[in-house]
């Protein structure tokens, strides 16, 4: 019995003294990262065991989930999500848009951004993509695990190093111990593509900059016996004089060195060139290149390696591990980079209260705090307080250039192209106010705006705006006459508003808003087709008092041409007004007439893309009027001052009165074909039912017709190019009832308008 348990103790001493320790190293790759995920599923299942691990860049972010205790199948879950997705390519979570401080859409393809001290200071963007979503997911998922292995990288389930680039000293840092969120930021910050990440005074980039593939560090580090690395980052494309991309690349890159410094290495190099190094969205297929290529190679590892690691015990572990994660509390916040009224704002934005709060009850909070156009980046961190088991959040906030410039407008195949330039001045104190006017001008649309609003966080925050709106339409110059004999009508249509608007959020997407406003339409016109350049137009001119309740959410992702979201609007109006009309030279009537007028209003807009399936799309349009607008002196003031159905762009440019009703409904379908991700084919189709259209007399007046007698159709079909500064669009469209239904338009950029005295 003594001979059989010294055997037992031999053999266990035996096996313990030849245990092999294994190291895995993970490249940087961008999206090729990912097959990272399905090498390390092939290890797992084949009980390849991994005692340490250091990463790169995407390596670092698979190699920071693994030493949280994720395993291979978690990671690829987790990999599949749209919110994954919301990290990699920097989209907001449209729930999290805050829509209540919004701007009004205006036609700009550019901002250029400006401090107002002693001189005024610019600089180029630093990075494509926001990190907003990234950063709060790091912050989220971390703070916890790394408090509960008191900050040391060797305490999480397994060992972990990973590396950034020191760009000022041009070397690479390892970080060990500390802030895990942030150093895995800062290892994944490719250069252009996210911001840099500041720790410690020093600006930190990617870390496959200067040592895309850590085997060295491994070494360094932890001594393994045994080496796995995984090279996933491809081979990039070779410097081009006509491409910046690559010449950045060459330029702030070392080449890879894939040494891995041991005897007994064994190095994977996955084959990923056909994968670009930010193509997000072939997860599947970068999947499963790390598992094949991988899978090929497990023969051979095993062999080497000579050990296993058992997947039940390593279940438990891991299960083991990730219980003593605890839900994270905050219960202080603290602001730097600020003065204190600025911050006094951001607390009364994220916590106004004291006390503690789950950080999820804080998200929506912390994403209203990111919107805010006073707020150009936030640097967050989670700081464990002992004392309190809780969590002290801390937000190192870069205030936003204080004066910013818009540039834009439309370019068009008919005369409607307009020219747009803006301009907003920003005070931030405890409340933020801005002083804001723009520009549009061009053929059809000439128009300018001045903007005062304050911006309250309070418990309920609202805004008050004074606003002053000039908007000219002519629709006399902005139309082709093809032929001759056809010559078109002559509107002009103009219409100023001074006002005040007040709102408050109902959640992050939605508004109420309630306004009142003096206004003033002034309509030049001639009842007849039949007129000399030395005839005078008639005149009619509306003036008086407005206000309006309206509430109003919007999800869409684009301000023009949207393939995603949805946008609600639902107003009601009251307006009363002094009509006075005086004849020109063509009218049968050379009387002056002045009446007054009164009429309520109400509108639903409604707009869903509630369909996806791969690349197509399928929306749902819905417009319903209903107006008690009195009959105005003639037809056609009547006609340009009454509701109007326009779901096509195009018919923002005309005026067509076949589609202008007092009571209408208009219902359609909007479907996109996403050939890529910028470019879309559009086919749109639209029904419009007037209650009763508005007819015109022997005398020029108006009359109702019958109850649903008509109704006309309208449809669209184009391709779409959304560009970096606006869309490119050629559309051939058709509208029911009208002279010349069918046109074709090309635009080129935004064309959008400034708010009318009656919208």
């Amino acid at each position: 019995m003594k001979r059989i348990s010294l055997a037992l103790l031999s053999l266990s001493l035996s096996g313990m003294l030849s245990a092999q320790t294994v190291g895995l190293v993970l490249s940087g790759g961008g999206a090729r990262g990912l097959a990272h995920i399905g090498a390390i599923k092939a290890l797992e299942e084949r009980g390849i065991p991994i005692d340490y691990i250091t990463g790169t860049s995407a390596g670092a972010v698979i190699g920071c989930l693994y030493a949280m205790g994720y395993s291979a199948a978690e990671m690829d879950s987790i990999a599949r999500t749209s919110e994954f997705q919301s990290w990699a390519t920097g989209k907001m979570d449209p729930d999290f848009n805050y829509f209540f401080t919004r701007n009004d859409e205006n036609a700009s393809w550019i901002t250029l951004r400006f401090s107002l001290d002693s001189t005024i200071q610019t600089s180029l963007p630093t990075n494509l993509v926001s990190s907003v979503p990234y950063d709060y997911a790091l912050l989220r998922g971390t703070s916890s695990i790394i408090a509960n292995a008191n900050y040391n990288f060797d305490s999480l389930f397994v060992p972990y190093r990973c590396v950034a680039s020191d760009i000022t000293e041009k070397k690479s840092i390892v970080f060990r111990e500390g802030d895990l969120a942030r150093a895995v930021r800062a290892s994944s910050a490719y250069p252009f593509y996210f911001r840099p990440v500041t720790i410690e005074g020093k600006i930190l980039m990617d870390g496959g900059l200067y040592n895309n593939f850590p085997a060295d560090v491994m070494m360094r580090e932890f001594h393994p016996d045994h080496i796995i690395g995984i090279n996933a980052s491809g081979n990039d494309r070779p410097a081009n004089e006509t491409d910046v991309v690559s010449l950045l690349q060459a330029l702030m890159t070392s080449p890879t060195n894939l040494s891995l410094f041991n005897d007994k290495g064994i190095l994977i190099d996955l084959n990923t060139e056909d994968i670009g190094l930010f193509d997000f969205s072939k997860v599947d297929a970068i999947i499963r290149e790390g598992y094949r290529t991988t899978s090929l190679m497990l023969d051979s590892i095993e062999h080497s390696v000579g050990r296993k690691a058992d997947r039940s015990l390593l279940n438990q572990h891991r299960q083991n591990f990730r219980s003593r994660i605890q839900p994270i509390m905050v219960s202080t916040l603290e602001i730097t980079g600020i003065t204190k009224k600025q911050a006094d704002y951001i607390h009364s934005i994220v916590k106004p209260d004291s006390g503690l709060v789950s950080l999820e009850s804080l998200k929506s909070n912390y994403f209203r705090l990111i919107s805010d156009k006073n707020v150009r980046q936030v640097d967050p961190r989670l700081v464990y307080l002992p004392d309190l088991n809780a969590y002290s959040l801390r937000l190192k906030v870069t205030r936003e250039r204080n004066l910013s410039t818009q540039f834009g407008g439309n370019i068009s195949s008919r005369p409607i192209s307009e020219a747009y330039a803006g301009i907003d001045y920003q005070v931030w104190g405890r409340r933020s106010y801005s002083f804001s006017s723009n520009f549009y001008f061009g053929k059809l649309y000439t128009s300018g705006q001045a903007k005062i609003r304050m911006v309250a966080p309070t418990r309920i925050p609202f805004f008050l705006e004074f606003e002053a709106t000039l908007n000219q339409y002519d629709y006399f110059r902005s139309k082709n006459s093809f032929f001759p004999e056809q010559k078109p009508s002559y509107i002009l249509k103009s219409d100023y508003s001074f006002g005040i608007r007040a709102g408050v959020p109902s959640g992050n997407k939605a508004k109420f808003a309630i306004s009142s406003a003096y206004i003033r339409l002034a309509d030049n016109y001639y009842q007849t087709q039949e007129f000399l350049q030395a005839d005078t137009a008639d005149k009619t001119t509306l003036k008086g008092l407005t206000g309006q309740l309206c509430y109003e959410w919007n999800t869409l992702n684009k301000k023009q041409f949207a393939n995603e979201g949805a946008y609600f609007h639902l107003t009601s109006r009251i307006s009363s007004v002094m009509e006075t009309t005086i004849p020109g030279s063509t009218s049968i009537n050379k009387a002056i007439e002045t009446n007054q007028r009164a009429w309520i209003q109400s509108e639903l807009l409604y707009e869903n893309y509630f369909f996806h399936r791969k690349h197509v799309k399928i929306g749902f349009s819905l417009q319903a009027d209903f107006s008690n607008m009195p009959f105005l002196n003639n037809y056609t003031v009547s006609t340009v001052n009454s509701p109007v159905y326009q779901p096509i762009l195009e018919m923002r440019t005309l005026f067509l009165p076949v589609f202008h009703a007092h009571t209408f409904a208009g219902i359609g379908s909007k479907n996109v074909i996403s050939i890529r991700s910028n470019l879309d084919i559009r086919l749109e189709g639209f029904v419009f039912q007037p209650y009763q259209e508005l007819l015109k007399t022997d005398d020029n007046h108006t009359v109702y017709g019958k109850p649903f007698e008509k109704r006309y159709y309208l449809a669209s079909s184009g391709l779409v190019f959304h560009s970096p500064i606006g869309p490119l669009s050629l559309h051939v469209n058709y509208f029911n009832g009208v002279t010349n239904p069918v046109s074709i338009l090309f635009t080129a950029g935004f064309l959008l308008f400034n708010p009318s005295a009656l919208d």
